[in-house]
């Protein structure tokens, strides 16, 4: 990437700027300094060398990383000399394939356009993990031939780590950690748009547990809580990835099934009510486990059905059905 002529990095004189070193790292990718870089890239790499707050180092144009300053190394944990000459998909976090992927889609990215920013999970020496904020630049010379790219990274972990411990407070059932009504709902509305989009079986079952009144009433809030989390945490074991569960109210749980129809989603929730009905509960310490029975109501999207909201319905009459009939049973709404 570098001119065969260019000094060694670190032996220039000092650069006589009339302003300090910006501590913004978009001010260090624009005006002089985005000459410099274009210029003479190992001269940029040596004013930059003792920032601390960012990570910026420069990549040669067959993707391995040729400069490493003090924020890099602070950031990352990584020294210079591990990882000057490596490839820069090995700072990513991903599996190797994907890692590959993910780095040369970058690369390829800020070649075709020259400039990419991006959120990357980069691994640590340790093996930890850090989520940095990336802003990736094709270095191109005089006569517009690709000569490398410069970096500029920063952390931000923790800001993402409070992003997504608001999102869950925002989305999920405090006591059981399935998703609360109001977003159990909002998933739900747009995958029956999806369902309708595309032509596609959509499916609700609606629960809740039999005598949950006798059962607080018998061994107390505390014991009804914890049935409440076991059937939360047993029902989704055997759900797929693309299933959703939420808890609407109460001991009220439901399952959005996208893709299944009504006789699948049938033998879903019977499953669903046998594998409940062996969770044990735990009371007292020293004191027997008890166990409990569900009963649940099925609903499937129909060319007539208006919205979420009427199927929720229907598989709501249905539940209706299978506790008037006795318990413990799983009943589907028929048109």
């Amino acid at each position: 990437m570098y001119n065969d002529t260019a000094l060694p990095l670190g032996t220039y004189p000092p650069l006589d700027f009339a302003e300090p070193l910006p501590a913004d790292p978009v001010a260090l990718r624009s005006g002089e300094y985005e000459q410099l870089l274009q210029r003479e890239p190992r001269r940029y790499a040596d004013l930059v060398r003792s920032v601390s707050a960012f990570g910026i180092y420069l990549i040669d144009r067959d993707g391995r990383v040729g400069s490493w300053n003090r924020g890099a190394r602070n950031l990352s944990g990584w020294r210079e000399d591990e990882v000057i000459g490596r490839p820069y998909e090995e700072l990513l976090a991903e599996p190797g394939p994907q890692r590959e992927a993910n780095a040369r889609r970058a690369l390829d990215f800020a070649r075709a356009h020259g400039h990419c920013r991006d959120e990357q999970r980069r691994r640590r020496p340790d093996g930890s993990v850090l989520i940095v904020d990336c802003t990736l630049d094709a270095v191109r010379g005089d006569n517009g031939e690709l000569v490398g790219f410069v970096e500029v990274f920063h952390d931000i972990t923790e800001q993402k780590e409070r992003q997504n411990e608001l999102y869950e407070r925002a989305t999920r059932d405090t006591l059981t950690q399935v998703f609360n009504r109001s977003h159990f709902v909002e998933v739900a509305a747009q995958e029956v748009e999806r369902a309708r989009r595309f032509a596609e079986p959509l499916s609700v079952v609606l629960f809740d547990i039999d005598q949950f009144r006798k059962l607080n009433e018998t061994w107390g809030s505390e014991v009804g809580d914890r049935a409440l989390q076991t059937l939360a945490r047993a029902a989704q074991q055997p759900l797929r990835k693309i299933d959703s569960i939420g808890r609407l109210g109460g001991d009220e749980f439901a399952i959005l099934l996208p893709r299944c129809d009504k006789e699948p989603a049938l033998e879903v929730a019977q499953r669903l009510r046998l594998h409940l009905s062996e969770q044990k509960i735990a009371t007292e310490p020293g004191q027997r486990n008890i166990t409990i029975t569900v009963s649940g109501g099925l609903a499937a999207l129909r060319p007539l059905t208006r919205d979420f909201g009427e199927l929720l319905r229907n598989a709501d009459a249905a539940l209706y059905k299978a506790k008037r009939e006795g318990k413990n049973l799983v009943r589907a709404w028929f048109e």
